[in-house]
């Protein structure tokens, strides 16, 4: 990498960083969501269900549609905030800490309404019954995209407060070496 290029390392990756955050919180709704289109056939297979077992259904069901929403409204607030990372403006720090906090803190308070709570299975054999309806890798996927994200984006956000990412943002002089979000083409073949 060039001399000229190193105040802008620290800002092209936390715009990386931000973007492995909505890939992983795209990664929950997207799975949240093939489970839920499979749901009805796989409820129906299954055969009869008790009362008890039934209610825990439901609150599965209701609770994988919050995850399917939860994912993709975070995914959509990451893909602004990694829009604005490359901008040269003195609030860019600023306006991504705030989505970075708003999604942490909604991933966060989205683990109480996580559909792996809904299962409250008396026994083996009705735990094994309502796993086909949430299976233990989605639990799994979900606890790693909680923990990713806010690794991810604090990660990101230690990157952007290191000193040349803060001459970049408070700097908009000639000399500075990436002037900020032109093109997806240029974000990406940049050397």
């Amino acid at each position: 990498m060039a001399d000229g290029e190193r105040p802008c390392a620290p800002v092209r990756q936390a715009f990386w960083l931000v973007i492995g955050a909505l890939t992983l919180a795209a990664t929950q709704a997207v799975a949240a969501a093939v489970l839920l289109a499979r749901f009805g056939t796989t409820h129906r297979a299954h055969g009869t269900w008790s009362v008890a077992e039934q209610a825990q259904v439901d609150s599965v069901h209701g609770r994988l549609a919050v995850a399917v929403i939860l994912g993709t409204g975070i995914a959509v607030l990451l893909g602004g905030a990694a829009l604005a990372v490359p901008r040269r403006t003195t609030a860019t720090r600023t306006a991504v800490a705030g989505a970075a906090l708003f999604a942490g803190t909604a991933l966060l308070l989205g683990v109480t309404l996580a559909a792996d709570n809904a299962l409250l299975a008396a026994g083996a054999d009705e735990l094994a019954d309502l796993e086909q309806l949430l299976p233990v890798w989605f639990s799994a996927l979900a606890s790693g995209v909680v923990t990713g994200v806010i690794v991810l984006l604090t990660a990101a956000l230690l990157r952007m407060g290191r000193d040349p990412a803060v001459d970049y943002y408070h700097h908009r002089g000639p000399a500075a070496p990436w002037r900020g979000f032109t093109s997806w083409h240029d974000i990406v073949n940049r050397p």
